[in-house]
């Protein structure tokens, strides 16, 4: 059975979630994602009702559901944050593309850059803090710890994309990276819904 958004919240609220913070600190190969979660956190075998903490930032959370249903091993990513509208919420590619297109704005470099770590965390699997280390360092906390927000949200939405369409049959996180690479030379979301189903 799915998980609806208020017993996602009633779980963080109760704090009883599974603690996996760092349990993905590099992504593994898309082709291995599958095996990998279901080694680190049974997302196969063990199809019981369960809330796993994977990142947090302050008070910024990703968390990840089972089940989902899409599949025998697929997961469903939330994101909690007191800040926003609402507090939890399964952040959709619209969302992201918005984060993505907002963050942009907020500093030259990473206006010129941000694309540069998508392509790094989904096609060259880096860790999400030598993305950061590497192309945002001069950058200050506050604005680093926007472009980690994103970045560990988009991770998880791409691990869950490996899992629920693995490679080599489909494409996996590179439907994902796909999204990113049309936003940053200027289609719309909308536009982009035209040439990927997402």
């Amino acid at each position: 059975m799915n998980w609806s958004e208020a017993e996602v919240f009633e779980v963080i609220n109760k704090g009883q979630y599974i603690n996996a913070i760092d349990i993905v600190d590099s992504l593994p190969q898309p082709e291995q994602v599958r095996d990998v979660l279901d080694l680190k956190l049974g997302i196969c075998r063990d199809r019981s009702r369960r809330v796993f903490l994977v990142e947090k930032i302050s008070e910024y959370k990703v968390l990840i559901t089972i089940p989902n249903g899409k599949s025998n091993c697929d997961f469903r990513v939330w994101r909690y944050f007191p800040g926003f509208t609402p507090i939890v919420k399964i952040p959709t590619h619209d969302d992201l593309g918005k984060m993505f297109i907002e963050l942009k704005k907020k500093h030259k470099l990473i206006d010129e850059y941000l694309i540069n770590a998508i392509i790094r965390l989904l096609r060259d699997r880096w860790r999400v803090d030598d993305i950061i280390q590497y192309y945002f360092n001069t950058l200050s906390d506050n604005l680093k710890a926007e472009i980690k927000k994103f970045l560990i949200t988009l991770k998880w939405v791409g691990l869950q994309e490996d899992v629920n369409y693995p490679p080599p049959k489909y494409l996996g996180s590179k439907m994902t990276l796909a999204v990113y690479a049309l936003l940053e030379v200027g289609f719309n979301l909308s536009d982009i819904r035209k040439i990927i189903r997402f």
